[in-house]
């Protein structure tokens, strides 16, 4: 189950997005809380020989504003809540406090996945009847004129003044269950508890249900008291009758139910005015990242506690974290700005158990010491999240806000940053990209060089199920029923192993292969693969060009185009690069295998969009990189043609109807022998190999591959006078014609900067016969046939580089030597003339490790892919020095639909002495000649004429001083 693949350098301009989803970590409170938990009840079981002290054992959550200060009347509130619930949890339709009587049940409270049920510690408004209405009728709202009750209505006015904007964001809007909605003068008089419904209205902030009691409290005593239903200290501030509740007290369509201070819930006319609103709110918990302590936001066990939610769309953007102070003391030092300003909040998680170690700020009263007692392995990655802060304040609500955090690790009290993970996606479509992550990297080797060796794929737990039935849908046979994906990987997706894998071109393929059927069959049920791993929107890719597509992580993604019905890109398999921390003076940098994009092994963290096929298509499908090929490289060719309906050929014999290919290829690719042609069509398994079929006939004859006979494939004769189609290989099935062919010493080479593009062409032909005019888009081939053609480019690069002397730029040097690389291996070539070097392929002799600049300066490297050469200058010119080693890439830009490229160009990188003409058209390579001018830019011979004239100054300075100083000692000897 390894995969074993070089560097991968971008061959197109690249965009950067942030559309990968934001890692905020656990919470440290809600993240302990299991779906559906219901703390109150929870607290409550555990101390059974304590009744009713669930509420009284729970952690006190301040949320919106504290005094008095713009809250609705001007009531005092306390800002605290406590939880009920963490969803999902589900409305009971007659949740019973007691009695089993029609005005004791109601329906309860839902709440949805990620959001809490919070309840306030006390009653935020003063004293109110439950309706205002003349008639006194216990209807909460109404269709009927849109009309609510005095209750609704305050509950509408609390919500809308007594939070920050940003908090009321966090409530979720919408209907509440187990109220009477029936036209307010008549209301919901005796009657079966069904008669109560869904609000007619939404709302972010209501009273809760006499059911919510039962759930959330397990109160089925009925009108007695219950310490977890109490005011603080039995007094509720503002007012001295209690609160309302919601229901429909269908006993008396005058009455309704309402809790006293004391905890005591009782049945009481709706005309009393001494009840206020002690009220209920559905928080959301996604975009929470903390909730820590209201003071100094520490992970303390006790006390109030405050949350931080990011604000969607504000960003870090710069920041650096350390940890100073010895052992026992140990702190972060945080420094950062941010759209929220320049305070920043953090936390340290444990990553194995997902537990929030320790918080803080770094805003006034806040805290930065670190867990150190909690942190106890020296060699553990624990995950370091900061983010910009803007404190919540009493008169405003007491929310913080937040930028999106950043994640870094600590080690050993040493902070590093972490690498982001991305797929560089190339290429044309209307829709929006979707990432789905469904494999694991584990057990990674590197070798010798840095690059990657081999990397063990494992399926994540939970996708075990849905992963191994795709690779059931797409013809697997034997699957790892532990690790599918993994065998995926090994059989299918295009890396050689021992025996040779399966399928090691349906990786490539946009057509067909077990690969793509796999992953069809996952884009067919993306809702079980999990969350969005990462995304682009719709309109990136209106316009050819590469985009990195961020996602969550190392490792196999699904990428979706939500758009393939319509001409969209099919899904894509694509694994991203992998992140080695000891390159680059311990820093780290994303590697691949060293051999990528080799003999069409894939190149990790690159994708192109593959769009569906018309009647005939033809493209390269072994240039992953799109960045060309080496010449003596083998070129793997794939033609998609769709089985014809022959529906309209019943007058057509067999022996009459034509269905042929002709491949022309320019001189400088080497095609196969006919024998390693192969013809394939899907059905009845991917890759069915039908090239032995009698009557199909392959041939290459100089520069042209023939397959006669095609026809035998899907059609046979009626029976009668006419051809039609086999029933086993039905209309719009594809046939794919698969060859590789060789770019010799001939092929046409294209250089950057307006040198000329010059590719390698083939085109295919297919003749078809036709029963009536010319089909749309074909070609008139004679008395009843047509022709289409399709055209794929294979493309060879070449450099041009010109030798200068830095001081003056029209002087050219001639004799420089240099040694060419690419990941770390050295480059072959042979001598064509003065100063031009062609890529030795096989079979050449006198293969030269070192190529030289002509007496004109110039110096032509030719037959090379569009990836990065490193070039080391081994030979300098006479009285120059050596430039530092440096690297030049050419940037392809392909047209819109990937099919042929337009314009290439140069870039370099590595040191400033070597630099893009202006024209575009070369590489200028600047020496610099041996003077004091240019010493810095040595390192050898120029520290060496430092230290000659040092001696030197040094000779003329010392011997006056010794003469000096011998003459004095001379002298205190005679005295």
């Amino acid at each position: 189950m390894l995969l074993v693949l070089p560097l991968v350098l971008v061959a197109l301009p690249v965009d950067r997005a942030s559309a990968a989803p934001v890692d905020l970590g656990p919470d440290g409170y809600f993240s302990t809380l299991g779906a559906g938990a219901l703390p109150v009840v929870d607290k409550d079981n555990e101390t059974p020989g304590i009744p009713q002290d669930g509420w009284a054992n729970m952690r006190r959550i301040v949320f919106g504003k504290l005094g008095s200060t713009g809250t609705y009347g001007g009531a005092t509130v306390s800002g605290g809540y406590k939880t009920l619930a963490k969803g999902a949890v589900a409305s009971v339709p007659d949740a019973d406090i007691g009695g089993n009587l029609a005005y004791s049940k109601s329906a309860t409270t839902s709440v949805a996945a990620d959001e809490a049920l919070l309840w306030a510690d006390d009653v935020v408004t003063a004293g109110f009847r439950f309706d205002t209405n003349p008639t006194y009728r216990n209807t909460f709202d109404s269709a009927t004129a849109s009309y609510q009750s005095n209750l609704a209505l305050v509950s509408d006015a609390v919500a809308l003044v007594n939070y920050s904007s940003f908090e009321q964001s966090l409530l979720r809007v919408a209907v509440v269950e187990g109220v009477c909605t029936a036209a307010s003068p008549v209301g919901c008089g005796s009657g079966s508890f069904t008669q109560q419904s869904d609000s007619v209205n939404a709302y972010q902030v209501f009273p809760l249900s006499i059911g919510d009691m039962n759930k959330y409290f397990n109160h089925t005593s009925g009108l007695v008291p219950n310490a977890n239903l109490a005011c603080p200290s039995n007094l509720c501030g503002n007012v001295t009758g209690g609160a309302w509740t919601r229901s429909a007290n269908w006993g008396d369509a005058h009455n309704t139910i309402y809790v006293r201070a004391d905890g005591y819930p009782r049945d009481d006319t709706t005309i009393r005015n001494n009840g206020g609103l002690r009220h209920a709110l559905r928080l959301s918990l996604d975009g929470l990242v903390l909730s820590a302590d209201s003071g100094d936001q520490g992970q303390n066990t006790s006390g109030d506690l405050r949350l931080t939610y990011v604000e969607p769309g504000k960003q870090l953007h710069t920041w650096s974290a350390s940890v100073v102070g010895a052992a026992g003391s140990r702190a972060l030092s945080l420094s950062g700005v941010s759209d929220l300003g320049s305070d920043l909040g953090w936390k340290i998680v444990d990553p194995v158990t997902s537990t929030v170690l320790g918080s803080g700020r770094t805003s006034a009263g806040g805290n930065t010491a670190l867990p150190e007692a909690a942190m106890t392995s020296a060699t553990k990655d624990y995950d370091l999240y900061v983010w910009g802060q803007e404190d919540g304040s009493a008169t405003t609500g007491l929310t913080n806000r937040a930028t999106e955090p950043v994640k870094m690790t600590i080690r050993g009290w040493q902070v590093r940053t972490p690498p982001s993970y991305g797929i560089d996606v190339t290429g044309v479509t209307s829709g929006g990209l979707r990432a789905y992550k469904i494999g694991d990297y584990a057990e990674t080797v590197f070798d010798h060089t840095g690059a990657l060796r081999s990397v063990k794929l494992t399926t994540p737990a939970g996708l075990v199920s849905a992963l191994l039935a795709a690779a059931g849908v797409a013809g697997g046979v034997g699957v790892d029923a532990g690790n599918p994906v993994g065998w995926v990987g090994s059989h299918w997706l295009g890396y050689p192993s021992v025996p040779l894998s399966d399928d090691v071109t349906s990786a490539f393929s946009p057509y067909a292969g077990s690969l793509q059927l796999f992953a069809r069959a996952l884009a067919g049920d993306t809702g079980s693969l999990g969350p969005v791993a990462g995304s682009l929107p719709a309109g990136t890719f209106s316009s050819l060009s590469t985009v990195v597509l961020p996602v969550s992580g190392p490792g196999l993604y699904l990428v979706v185009d939500d758009s393939q019905a319509s001409g969209g890109s099919l899904p894509i398999i694509v694994g991203t690069r992998v992140f080695n921390p000891v390159l680059d003076g311990g820093d780290g940098r994303m590697v691949d295998f060293a051999d990528a994009g080799v003999k069409g092994k894939p190149r990790l963290g690159r994708a192109s969009l593959k769009t569906s096929i018309t009647d005939v298509s033809k493209r390269v499908v072994n240039d992953a990189g799109m960045d060309g090929f080496d010449l003596g490289s083998q070129v793997e060719y794939e033609i998609a043609l769709q089985v014809p309906d022959l529906g309209a050929f019943s007058s057509v014999s067999y022996a009459a109807y034509g269905f042929a290919l002709s491949d022309v290829a320019d001189a400088g690719l080497t095609l196969p022998a006919a024998s390693s042609v192969r013809v394939l069509v899907d059905v009845p398994s991917p890759d069915t190999d039908v090239t032995g079929t009698p009557g199909l006939m392959v041939s290459v004859s100089g520069q042209t591959v023939s397959v006669d006979g095609l026809k035998a494939v899907f059609a046979e004769s009626d029976g009668a006078s006419g051809v039609r189609n086999k029933s086993d290989v039905p209309v719009g099935s594809l046939i794919r014609i698969r060859y590789s062919a060789v770019l010799n010493a001939g092929a046409s080479l294209s250089s950057p900067g307006g040198g000329g593009l010059h590719p390698n062409v083939n085109t295919a032909t297919l003749t078809r016969s036709r029963v009536a005019g010319v089909s749309p888009g074909w070609d008139d081939a004679g008395p009843g046939v047509e022709s289409k053609s399709a055209v794929a480019h294979a493309y060879v690069f070449g450099l041009d580089l010109v030798k200068v002397d830095k001081d003056d730029t029209t002087r050219p040097l001639g004799g420089a030597g240099f040694e060419v690389s690419r990941d770390g291996q050295v480059l072959g070539f042979v001598q064509l003339g003065p100063g031009e070097y062609r890529l030795a392929v096989p079979g050449d002799v006198g293969v030269l490790s070192e190529v030289f600049s002509h007496t004109d300066g110039t110096l032509n490297i030719l037959g090379v892919e569009a990836r990065a050469l490193s070039l080391r200058e081994s030979v300098a010119p006479s009285g120059y020095f050596k430039v530092p080693a440096f690297m030049v890439e050419v940037l392809p830009v392909w047209n819109t639909d990937a099919s042929e490229v337009t314009l290439a160009s140069y870039r370099t990188h590595g040191t400033s002495l070597a630099f893009v003409s202006r024209d575009g058209r070369a590489v200028m390579v600047a020496d610099p000649a041996h003077s004091l001018a240019n010493l810095p830019y040595t390192g050898g011979v120029g520290i060496l004429i430092l230290l000659v004239l040092a001696v030197v100054f040094l000779v003329f300075a010392v011997r006056p001083y010794y003469l000096s100083h011998r003459a004095e000692t001379t002298a205190n000897i005679l005295s």
